[in-house]
């Protein structure tokens, strides 16, 4: 929430590497991705793994599952399931076994192998 998409990091990750491959570090990027935030569902979870597999290619080791902090947009959204700045309702997860889902969605390695298997299978 409030953080510029996707293109934003790929414009870094790009110019990271860039300037990795020109100097004489070994140098690594680290991802703060946080599962079961206020308004994701394991839809938004999915579509994340796919993008860090396919756009990052990396597989998600560190994932923390959301906590809300005080004073803090998100704690609002979690308590209230409202959009802060709309008034919609939003969905949170609140059940603790579904979060651990949403994280293992991120952090699981076969879970975009499988997809990629079928569709070779099926052309």
């Amino acid at each position: 929430m409030g953080k510029p998409d996707q293109s934003s990091l790929l414009q870094f990750h790009s110019m990271f590497l860039n300037a990795t491959a020109h100097s004489d570090k070994k140098q690594f990027l680290t991802y703060y991705l946080i599962a079961a935030h206020p308004g994701c569902t394991e839809h938004e979870m999915k579509n994340l793994k796919e993008f860090t597999s396919n756009n990052l290619r990396i597989n998600p080791e560190q994932v923390q599952i959301f906590t809300p902090l005080p004073s803090t947009y998100s704690a609002l959204m979690y308590y209230t399931e409202q959009d802060p700045f709309t008034g919609l309702k939003l969905f949170v997860e609140k059940d603790t076994n579904r979060k651990i889902k949403q994280k293992d969605i991120l952090t699981h390695k076969s879970f975009y192998k499988k997809k990629s298997s079928s569709k070779r299978l099926s052309k």
